[in-house]
């Protein structure tokens, strides 16, 4: 199945070329202008900054570049940091082009929109800031909450007065002479950034055990370093370094947390390989399974939604004539319900391997996994006991979908009949066996709700009636076959959205045991 990380591969490099792009044109178009601005006519302050913003923006086209490098080789993606080092250029270009049209008169409408421009590149940056410092403490901690949706306020309305500011002049302006001039309220515009970083140091402080040493170290610093620069700069007229020096600290920022970032989903991921090499080990997929059993056919999959799933089939015999199958769903996800499934498993079989009926066996499972079930975790389970000799099956439903079956000739249909409770789900069920028998040529079809449930890029459902439709079309086909042909139609509908859940089949096609014995009489023979 498409999961979706093509798709978004193609977003991310469209992504990447179109910033990447914007990014050469800005370093360029800061030469072509110090080309055409001799720039031996600048104090020597004014060169010395816009020599110093143009070096920072190529070291910030370089860590995008970085940045992309790591999404595409090891997926892993700051999105806040991108956008952190992509307003810093844009700011350090709008910077080195306000000093090159300062005291130019016939550019002070243009040196106006540069200015206006430099002054939205602050909350910007700062917002990105925040962002990125949740991202990597995490977005649950009480006071990240509570200080969201205040901050996004606060940039819109910063954002606003930006724009507000052009036409009136309240924070800075340009005079006709292509003199800048700070507002009154340039301090209110200041209030917004104070603020946040205000929220990041005490955040810092909540949650530094969540934190190692090197991330405070990294965060602290960028932090801290513009404070000095800002008080110089008001003794200096014209240096301007606050946004380079918030370069060379993103520039600390990506060599410190991203990389260390990766380092650890690289092994995060090495450990969640292993795990899927362990659960596919576990489950029967080396098919047929009995290739010694001529009475039938089975085939059964397994796709987790995650690297690991919560999904488990089984067949196994209990004795020479009774084989057990089994089918069942684990709620949530990921590595805990892998775990929770491999407990699943191994005692239902374990118990199944000692006789009793399908719901004897579930009936003593149950307590088992309620007992110390702190997560709150339960298994949907169908389980069937086939009297390999007879066709003859018992069955249990334990909150599972119902089966589909076919009977030679005909069609398949769903065989509706009573559900059990979940098995996990509370602590004493008592659960009632249902019979029904397989004749030669009938087939059996077992899944679990990642068949049904999958779900395209509209949000619409694949559906019980596609589901036996699917099943229809290959009706007469081996177990295998009809596997297959469920999984190509599913795979169509879905399309390119991601998959949602673990999808599980099972097919059974049973035999005439005579004949079968028949055959193998006359193959041993010839």
């Amino acid at each position: 199945m498409t999961n979706g990380k093509n798709n978004n591969s193609r977003v991310t490099k469209k992504t990447a070329v179109i910033t990447v792009g914007f990014d050469i044109f800005l370093i360029i178009a800061t030469i072509v202008i110090l080309h055409f601005r001799d720039v031996e006519t600048l104090s020597p302050i004014r060169a010395m900054n816009v020599g110093i913003d143009l070096v920072c923006m190529i070291i910030g086209f370089l860590l995008l570049l970085f940045c992309y490098i790591d999404l595409q080789r090891v997926g892993v993606d700051f999105k806040s940091f991108r956008y952190m080092v992509q307003a810093t250029i844009l700011a350090l270009f709008t910077d080195a082009c306000a000093w090159v049209m300062e005291n130019r008169p016939e550019l002070w409408l243009l040196n106006r929109i540069d200015n206006t421009v430099f002054y939205l590149t602050m909350p910007t940056v700062i917002y990105c800031f925040w962002r990125y410092v949740t991202q990597i403490i995490g977005r649950d901690e009480p006071l990240v909450k509570k200080a969201e949706l205040f901050l996004k306020l606060g940039y819109v309305v910063e954002m606003l007065l930006c724009v507000a500011n052009f036409f009136f002049g309240f924070f800075f302006t340009i005079d006709h002479q292509g003199v800048y001039h700070r507002g009154a309220l340039f301090p209110l515009f200041m209030l917004y950034t104070v603020v946040l970083l205000i929220l990041v140091v005490a955040l810092l402080v909540t949650c530094r055990k969540r934190l190692t040493r090197k991330q405070i170290i990294a965060i602290a610093t960028y932090l801290a370093t513009p404070f000095p620069i800002v008080f110089i700069s008001i003794f200096i007229y014209g240096l301007s370094l606050n946004y380079a020096i918030c370069m060379l600290d993103t520039l600390v920022m990506y060599c410190i947390l991203n990389i260390e970032q990766g380092r650890e989903k690289l092994a995060v991921e090495k450990e969640l390989s292993t795990a899927s090499s362990i659960q596919e080990g576990v489950l029967p997929h080396v098919f047929p399974l009995f290739p010694e059993r001529k009475e039938f056919d089975l085939h059964a999959s397994m796709d987790p939604a995650k690297e690991v799933g919560g999904d488990f089939y089984d067949a196994f015999f209990i004795d020479d004539d009774h084989m057990a199958l089994v089918i069942a769903d684990v709620s949530g996800k990921g590595i805990p319900a892998a775990l929770f499934m491999l407990i699943s498993r191994t005692l239902i079989k374990n118990r199944a391997m000692m006789g009793g009926t399908p719901a004897e066996i579930l009936m003593d499972v149950n307590p088992q996994l309620f007992e110390g079930n702190q997560a709150k975790m339960f298994v949907t389970v169908w389980l069937g006991i086939l009297t390999v000799s007879t066709g003859h099956v018992v069955e249990v439903n334990a909150g599972h979908e119902h089966p589909a079956i076919r009977r030679a000739n005909g069609e398949f249909e769903l065989l509706k009949r009573k559900h059990g409770f979940v098995l996990g789900g509370r602590k004493k069920i008592r659960y009632t066996d249902d019979e029904f028998d397989l004749a030669p040529g009938d087939t059996l079809f077992v899944y679990t709700d990642g068949v049904p449930e999958a779900t395209d890029s509209k949000g619409e459902r694949f559906g019980m009636d596609r589901m036996i439709a699917a099943l229809n079309k290959r009706a007469d086909g081996t177990p295998e076959e009809l596997l297959a042909a469920v999984r190509t139609d599913v795979d169509a509908f879905v399309g390119s959205a991601p998959q949602f859940d673990d999808l599980t089949m099972l097919a059974v096609k049973y035999y005439d045991p005579e004949i079968k014995k028949y055959k193998k009489v006359l193959e041993i023979n010839f």
